[in-house]
């Protein structure tokens, strides 16, 4: 007797390399029970192949997910979001989750004929899910939201689910500490200023020894701080940032991807946030550091900064977080994670 055909499953994440690292949380789980076709942006083959090679692809960077000029509907490609549409269609799913509160990423579920579409409706917007997910009272992470998912698919292992990639660290790792730098972030109001960053390396130096990497963005922002590095990486692809990650000790960076990326392959983070909201989006796991103070009445504003800078960036001097950042590098040194 030929066994029972898996059920196919699709997966809806349409936005950055981060949500991408949370939604492994469920991937991972999910590709165990279902043959799992993930929509996402072009960035999510490379990243995730390696680490679920069974995983298929469906390649589509959503109008919705610009930055800006999002809602210029005119504008869309729309003969390139119908071949999408009759693509998927095509495929006769079973079942489709968003994690996402946007009708736009249930629409599309409904339009491609999924008879289970599983996620967070918009208060009075909810039409178009037949299984409609509610979040804790209060803010609750992202993670929490992919294990509420899963729990809903029946997914082993749902409750316990982290992010993780695969990724090789190695087991000699030198004598001093190896700390990767990362100042940059797809968000520029996301960015501490240059200038802080150099004062707090030139901190970090005098208290301790360690060995510095710095990995600049694709367009360049953070490359000054070459003469303070030990090693400068541009120009790295996604493998390669990961390798890197995982062969190093520590990471300080902004609340950008690679925050996300290291603690999925198991280094501790120092992460400087301001216009986000970190009870949601900060790295997942107990042994990373969210940087962070009060210093605007309107954050968070999830990136449209309505000032001419961003000042919970700005003002956030090395002075007032030197003390927090002294004491976790201390403590990461002490406990072996450095060594």
């Amino acid at each position: 007797m030929e066994p029972m055909p898996r059920k196919k499953l699709l997966v809806v994440e349409l936005w950055g390399i981060g949500d991408l690292v949370f939604a492994t949380t469920l991937l991972r789980q999910a590709i165990r029970q279902y043959d799992v076709t993930l929509l996402a942006k072009p960035h999510a083959r490379p990243l995730l192949e390696k680490t679920m090679p069974e995983l298929q692809h469906v390649t589509w960077d959503a109008p919705w997910t610009a930055f800006t000029g999002k809602y210029r509907w005119w504008r869309w490609h729309w003969r390139e979001i119908l071949v999408l549409l009759a693509n998927l269609r095509g495929r006769h799913f079973d079942a489709a989750v968003s994690v996402r509160d946007d009708p736009r990423d249930h629409v599309l579920m409904r339009m491609i004929g999924a008879p289970r579409r599983i996620g967070f409706p918009r208060p009075g917007v909810n039409r178009w899910l037949t299984e409609r997910l509610r979040r804790l009272p209060g803010s609750q992470h992202k993670v929490e939201d992919w294990r509420m998912l899963a729990e809903k698919l029946g997914l082993e292992g749902a409750a316990r689910a982290t992010p993780a990639l695969l990724a090789t660290r190695p087991e000699n790792r030198g004598s001093i500490p190896r700390v990767c730098l990362h100042v940059g972030a797809r968000i520029a109001v996301r960015r501490w200023p240059i200038a802080s960053f150099t004062e707090l390396i030139r901190r970090l130096r005098a208290r301790f020894k360690f060995h510095l990497t710095l990995v600049p963005d694709p367009d360049g922002h953070g490359a000054e701080l070459a003469p303070l590095a030990d090693e400068f990486l541009p120009r790295l692809d996604l493998d390669q940032l990961v390798t890197l990650l995982a062969a190093s000790d520590m990471l300080i960076c902004n609340d950008s991807a690679p925050g996300h990326l290291a603690a999925a392959v198991g280094t501790p983070v120092l992460a400087l946030f301001g216009p986000t909201d970190p009870v949601r989006y900060r790295p997942w796991g107990d042994a990373h550091r969210v940087v962070i103070r009060d210093l605007c009445p309107h954050r968070p504003c999830f990136d449209y900064c309505k000032f001419p800078e961003p000042y919970c960036l700005t003002r956030l001097t090395p002075d007032a977080i030197w003390p927090e950042v002294e004491a976790w590098f201390a403590a990461q040194i002490s406990k072996g994670t450095a060594t």
